[in-house]
């Protein structure tokens, strides 16, 4: 018997993929065919392409029911993908940025506010774009203080994202913390001791919340305290500059507010950090929001790809 040729993969169509999830939510043809209004030998006939598509049974026998292949389970989260971005092309498609007054309340510390929103601002105003900005700190918050942050905007940029299913956390970049200072006046700390007992400046977003709190590798409690506390980062290179105190920071930040200073590597190891864009689920689908993401992504995308 002739093996039967495969389907071309651009031949698959959403309906198809959108019976196969019903399908696998459902464990049953006969339930997906009740979900979805169609008859049961339609499920089937879709399975049975799928099938040959995907070189997999997909669903196997399981009781009086059935149960999806390991290939099968696989399947779930790239297919959910791939509707996902299908729809918001449609979204794209009857969306025009030009055409719309657009207000967003966007929670991030000074660093991204100063360094990526002016260029984004610049590049959407050439373009025509009417888009205001409102901006409120972020700090490096736990999850309830980021539970509420996140109700009151429509976006946060954090190294600290909230918990919950309600949330979409999209990673923006990974970057290293780093040791800031003035070559003129010193050299930076060569060992965890000298680290810990150098006089330096600290970032603090209220009583309890720090830049400091990235740092998850070093206990915090054998630091002596800070020489200078801040309330922002763009006030830091000012302490710095013409003194021997150090500061601990993103090394991303070379490119603005640290710009003037040398940095080297910390003394001891240290888990990298990530810094993410977050938004809630309500908004995921706003064409609106969906687009001024993607400008926010490829901005990050554009100053940190070097």
């Amino acid at each position: 018997m002739a093996h039967m040729k495969k389907i071309d993969y651009l031949g698959l169509d959403g309906n198809a993929l959108k019976t196969f999830l019903a399908v696998l939510e459902e464990n049953s043809v006969s339930k997906a065919a009740l979900k979805l209004n169609l008859s049961q030998s339609a499920i089937s006939h879709t399975l049975d392409k799928l099938r040959i598509a995907f070189d997999d049974p997909l669903f196997v026998r399981d009781g009086r029911g059935i149960a999806p292949t390991k290939k099968g389970k696989s399947l779930e989260q790239p297919i959910k993908k791939i509707l996902n971005e299908l729809k918001s092309l449609t979204y794209r498609d009857e969306f025009d940025p030009i055409e719309k007054e657009m207000e967003f309340t966007i929670a991030a510390n000074d660093f991204p506010v100063m360094f990526i929103f002016p260029k984004l601002l610049k590049q959407l105003r050439k373009e025509g774009v009417n888009i205001k900005f409102n901006f409120t700190p972020s700090g490096v918050p736990s999850a309830n203080p980021a539970r509420a942050r996140t109700s009151r905007c429509q976006l946060l940029i954090t190294p600290a994202p909230p918990t919950g299913s309600e949330f979409v956390i999209k990673p923006l970049l990974e970057t290293k913390m780093v040791c800031f200072y003035d070559s003129d006046y010193r050299t930076p700390p060569k060992t965890k001791e000298e680290f810990i007992n150098s006089e330096y400046v600290e970032v603090k977003f209220g009583e309890k919340e720090s830049s400091m709190m990235v740092l998850s590798s070093l206990d915090r409690s054998t630091l002596n305290p800070p020489c200078i506390t801040v309330p922002n980062f763009g006030s830091v290179s000012s302490f710095i500059k013409g003194s021997s105190l150090i500061t601990t920071q993103l090394s991303i930040m070379k490119y603005g507010s640290m710009s003037g200073l040398s940095h080297a590597s910390l003394p001891f190891d240290s888990d990298p950090v990530t810094l993410y864009l977050v938004w809630h689920q309500h908004d995921n689908d706003d064409p609106a929001h969906s687009w001024l993401r993607q400008r926010i992504i490829n901005t990050f995308d554009s100053l940190f790809s070097t």
